[in-house]
C-alpha cells in the first residue's frame, strides 16, 4: 500500500520539471549547453564527436524522458527501469541547475545549495525505487536458487553408491552366468562331435567308394562306345581329306586359268589397255601362284 502513495509522490517531482522543461525550453537551454561541453571536456575526442551539438534537442528529450519516465512511475508501470530513467536525467540537471560552487553570489549558492540537496535526496529515492522487488525475489536470488536447484536435480539423477554397486554386482552375475552357459554349450557341441565322427567317416567313405564305382562304369561305357564307332570316324575322316584334296586342286586350277586369259587379253590388246591387261594378269598369276602352293601345303599335309 506504502509504495502506491510513495511512488506517485516521487514521481510528481519530475514530471512537474520535466512539463517545465518542455513548455519553457528556452530557459533551460543555457544549462544545458554548460553540461554538453563539460561531458564533451571529460570524454575522449572520438566520443566526444558523438555528443549533439543542439543543446535545445537534448534539453526537450531531457524534459521528455522525465514525463515519461515519471508517469510510469506514478501508475506503477515497469518502476525499476522508470526510475533508473529518471535517475540518469536528474544527474545533468543537478549540475546545471545547483552547481553552487561555481558562483559567489551568498544568496544564489545558498539557493543552489538547498536545490542540490534536495535532488540529492530525491536521487537517493530513486535508487531505493530501482531496487525495490516488492518483496519479490531479486534476479541475483533466483539465479542462485535456480543453479542450486539445478544441482539438486543433476545429483538426484545420478546414481547412489548403493545403486552403483548394485548394478555393478548384476552387471558381474551376468557375465558369470553368460561364461558358464558358453562353456556348457562348448562341452555339449565337443560330445555331439565325439558321439557321431565314426559315423560321419563311414558315411564319407561309402560316398566316396559309390563315386568310384560310377566313375568307373563310365569309363567302360565310353570306351565300347569309342570301339563301336572309331571305324566310321575314321572313313569320316578320309573322306573329308578326299574332299579337302580335291578342293584345293580344284582352286589352284581356277586360279591358272584366269591368270592364262589375262595374259591372253594382254598379248591381244595395245596401248593403254595392254598395259593395264598386262598388269592385271601379273596379278592373277600371282595369286594362282599363292592358290598352287596352298595346295601343295595341303596334299603334303593330307600324305603325312
Amino acid at each position: 500500500m506504502i509504495r502506491k502513495i510513495a511512488r506517485p509522490m516521487l514521481a510528481s517531482v519530475y514530471i512537474a520539471d520535466g512539463a517545465d522543461t518542455l513548455l519553457n525550453t528556452q530557459a533551460h537551454v543555457e544549462g544545458t549547453e554548460v553540461v554538453l561541453d563539460r561531458i564533451r571536456y571529460v570524454l575522449p575526442r572520438k566520443y566526444a564527436k558523438r555528443i549533439s551539438s543542439d543543446p535545445e534537442l537534448v534539453t526537450q528529450i531531457i524534459g521528455g524522458t522525465k514525463v515519461g519516465a515519471g508517469s510510469l512511475l506514478a501508475l506503477g508501470r515497469a518502476p525499476r527501469l522508470s526510475a533508473a530513467a529518471l535517475a540518469a536525467v536528474t544527474v545533468p540537471t543537478i549540475l546545471a541547475r545547483n552547481a553552487f560552487w561555481e558562483t559567489q553570489d551568498s544568496e544564489e549558492k545558498r539557493n543552489r545549495r538547498n536545490g542540490f540537496v534536495t535532488n540529492v535526496a530525491l536521487l537517493g529515492g530513486l535508487f531505493i525505487t530501482t531496487v525495490d522487488t516488492e518483496g519479490k525475489p531479486g534476479v541475483k536470488w533466483r539465479a542462485t536458487k535456480a543453479a542450486q536447484q539445478g544441482k539438486k536435480q543433476v545429483q538426484q539423477a545420478l546414481p547412489t553408491k548403493s545403486e552403483t554397486e548394485k548394478m555393478t554386482g548384476k552387471a558381474s552375475d551376468w557375465f558369470q552366468d553368460t561364461s558358464e552357459k558358453v562353456s556348457e554349450y562348448a562341452h555339449v557341441a565337443q560330445d555331439y562331435v565325439d558321439d557321431n565322427k565314426d559315423d560321419w567317416i563311414k558315411t564319407a567313405k561309402d560316398t566316396a567308394t559309390k563315386a568310384t564305382g560310377k566313375a568307373s562304369a563310365y569309363a567302360h561305357i565310353a570306351q565300347g562306345y569309342l570301339d563301336d564307332n572309331k571305324d566310321d570316324w575314321l572313313k569320316a575322316a578320309q573322306k573329308n581329306t578326299d574332299t579337302a584334296k580335291k578342293g584345293a586342286v580344284k582352286a589352284a586350277s581356277k586360279a591358272q586359268e584366269k591368270a592364262n586369259f589375262a595374259l591372253k587379253v594382254a598379248d591381244e590388246t595395245t596401248g593403254r589397255a595392254a598395259k593395264k591387261a598386262s598388269k592385271n594378269a601379273n596379278k592373277l598369276q600371282n595369286q594362282a601362284d599363292k592358290s598352287l602352293n596352298k595346295a601343295q601345303k595341303k596334299l603334303k599335309k593330307f600324305n603325312v
